[in-house]
């Protein structure tokens, strides 16, 4: 019965619940015991893992990534496209892989105000760093979960409609930040995120944080380690708050800042309409969420 258990209890939590936006309580468990629990398929941990993240809980899963691994991601990264120019491509047919520094001016034309330095590898490319097979291990056991094959998407081109696209992220210091929104969850139920900064050590400040009821912020940099995976539902709100917010932002310094792992199968431009993300149009109970 292979997705059939995680999709059947999705469907389930779809047709009774609401879709959650307010993040309820943060979850840690080692990733090789949550891996074993997804591939086991047992309907008591689908249906309660699926209601789980249905009602806003964040799950930490610790150690999916050597500290290593991400350390030479992001080392390997910042000097594949160090002497290329910053530019921008649409998600169609024959798209690149390519860098782009969005500033502050910038970042105001997205669905959500942002201030980030994003690296895009797409998988109908030569992947130069060999980032697909390892990174490609550990987003299926998520795809998975959210009731998908293992393999979804991953053959898929912009003319498909929907491709998995890795994303690595930089936030620099004072000035990076992604205001609070909701993504989309059509394609992907699950937002997935890899960490490979580390609060107290690389920078300072809130950076990740959800939204919990009341408009209230939750904090969860405290919790996360180099190589640790963090997923909810796209839907929760979500955000990124500015760190090191006493230091000038140094865009050409890869050990400014924060960084980490995005990998998201979205609409490509190719399709009409694309289903995309908010911004939360409400009041946080925390100062500091953004530069302004």
């Amino acid at each position: 019965m292979s997705k059939m258990i995680f999709k059947s209890a999705w469907k389930n939590c779809e047709k009774t619940m609401s879709l959650p936006t307010r993040a309820r309580k943060v979850i840690t468990i080692n990733f090789e015991e949550f891996k074993k629990k997804v591939l086991d398929e047992k309907e008591k941990f689908a249906e309660e893992i699926t209601k789980s993240l249905f009602s806003g809980d964040f799950y930490l899963l610790k150690k999916a990534f050597s500290k290593e691994f991400m350390l030479n991601l992001k080392t390997k990264t910042f000097l594949h496209f160090k002497n290329k120019p910053s530019e921008f491509h649409k998600m169609l047919e024959g798209t690149p892989d390519f860098h782009r520094k969005i500033d502050l001016n910038l970042g105001k034309n997205y669905s959500f105000k942002l201030c980030k330095h994003s690296f895009y590898f797409y998988p109908w490319n030569k992947d130069p760093l060999n980032l697909f097979p390892p990174i490609y291990e550990r987003w299926r056991i998520i795809k998975k979960l959210m009731g998908l094959e293992l393999t979804e998407y991953e053959n898929n081109t912009p003319k498909d409609g929907v491709i998995d696209r890795i994303q690595v992220v930089h936030y620099p210091s004072k000035i990076g930040f992604l205001e609070a929104h909701s993504d989309p969850y059509k394609h992907q139920r699950l937002i997935y995120s890899a960490y490979m900064s580390k609060k107290g050590v690389d920078f300072d400040g809130r950076g990740f944080y959800l939204v919990g009821e009341n408009s209230s912020i939750i904090e969860v940099e405290d919790l996360i380690d180099i190589g640790d995976i963090g997923i909810a539902y796209a839907t929760v709100y979500h955000g990124v708050a500015p760190v090191n917010t006493f230091k000038e932002p140094n865009w050409d310094d890869m050990n400014d800042g924060r960084w980490f792992l995005s990998l998201y199968s979205n609409e490509s431009d190719e399709v009409k309409s694309r289903h995309t993300g908010y911004t939360v149009n409400e009041k946080l109970s925390l100062k500091g969420v953004t530069p302004f």
